[in-house]
């Protein structure tokens, strides 16, 4: 695909900056990615993205100017739709290109990764393809510590060693999956595929748990729905290059507003049963065609055929609508699979 420039954007309009009115006290955290700043209010923090870019644990590092205000612009766009949303982040204020006010939180010492397509180190861990779908998508919890690689826990690891109470566990699953499913449907309406990503979470002093750290091509992986181009830090992991370019483009394509001119679309849907689940009625419709004499018929799986009509803005966003109407509710994902077809009428 062709990387556009980031030059002419207005970013006056998304977000919106409010201005430096906290002044920096003192360092104290620094990052692979960000400085953190005590404030004059001890419940703030100010963060400061970097220009800096790490890979596999920060063996791989390399530094591009402009990439920690692309990082900064975008994360501060996706929490504050999040916040615009009901869920709960630490975002408080864009304040320039390269710092923002957030909540001052204690980390909660757990990565949530969700996983709606095949990739990276799940890939490598099961031995399974690349680019298969997920549904429902995974949900998987690391132990933040770098010295030991941040490395997968379960629910039971998580309990026996106290890494976060179970009412933290799920809250933070819950708040993990809404994010999914609204970040998904913003990204695949501006031709963005959310293939997976990772969340940080804290508390504040009454315990509210908050979504907290950034959401940005740094943390998630971002795949053009058309070219499955990577537009995340992939391409730093892989050498693929352009790797500011692609930042730029997500940051282009989430700042420009989206068209609200509704178009009508017809879906026709083909629900059918799972290889492997006796379909008894296929057994009855085959054992009736050899009655009739037609030998010749050696299989029949029978299914069900639906025709929706719906209103939607984009091709992409109808059929983001469909995919969701089938895991919501047409199609039992244990023992039925899906396809269909959906043109504008």
């Amino acid at each position: 695909m062709t990387f556009l420039p980031l030059y002419g954007i207005n970013v006056s309009e998304n977000p919106t900056y409010e201005g430096d009115d906290m002044n920096k006290i003192k360092l104290i955290y620094e990052g692979k990615a960000k400085k953190v700043y005590e404030t004059d209010d001890p419940t703030l923090v100010i963060f400061e993205y970097k220009d800096s870019l790490t890979a596999f644990n920060a063996q791989k590092k390399d530094t591009m100017q402009g990439k920690g205000r692309l990082t900064n612009l975008i994360s501060a766009t996706f929490l504050k739709l999040l916040q615009d949303k009901g869920i709960p982040t630490h975002f408080v204020k864009l304040l320039d290109d390269n710092h923002q006010l957030v909540k001052r939180l204690k980390i909660i010492p757990l990565e949530v990764v969700v996983r709606n397509t095949s990739t990276g180190s799940l890939c490598k861990r099961l031995g399974v393809e690349e680019g298969l779908d997920l549904v429902p998508p995974l949900v998987e919890f690391y132990l933040k510590n770098d010295e030991l690689g941040d490395p997968l826990v379960t629910e039971d690891h998580i309990r026996a060693f106290c890494f976060a109470s179970k009412p933290q566990v799920e809250k933070m699953k819950e708040l993990s999956l809404k994010v999914n499913d609204m970040l998904s449907k913003y990204l695949y309406e501006r031709g963005i595929k959310l293939v997976d990503f990772k969340l940080e979470f804290g508390t504040d002093e009454e315990g509210n748990i908050y979504v907290a750290d950034e959401i940005s091509p740094d943390t998630c992986r971002f795949w053009d729905l058309s070219s499955k181009e990577r537009l995340d830090k992939d391409r730093f992991r892989k050498d693929l290059g352009n790797v500011l370019e692609a930042y730029e483009e997500i940051w282009r394509r989430i700042s420009q507003p989206k068209t609200t001119t509704q178009k009508r679309y017809e879906a026709r849907l083909f629900i059918y049963l799972k290889e492997g689940v006796l379909d008894t009625q296929g057994k009855t419709v085959l054992s009736s065609l050899h009655s009739l004499n037609y030998p010749e018929v050696q299989d029949v799986r029978v299914g069900k055929y639906l025709k929706i009509t719906l209103n939607s803005p984009s091709h992409q966003e109808a059929e983001f609508k469909v995919k969701k109407m089938c895991e919501d509710l047409l199609v039992n994902d244990l023992i039925e699979e899906y396809a269909f077809e959906l043109e504008e009428i």
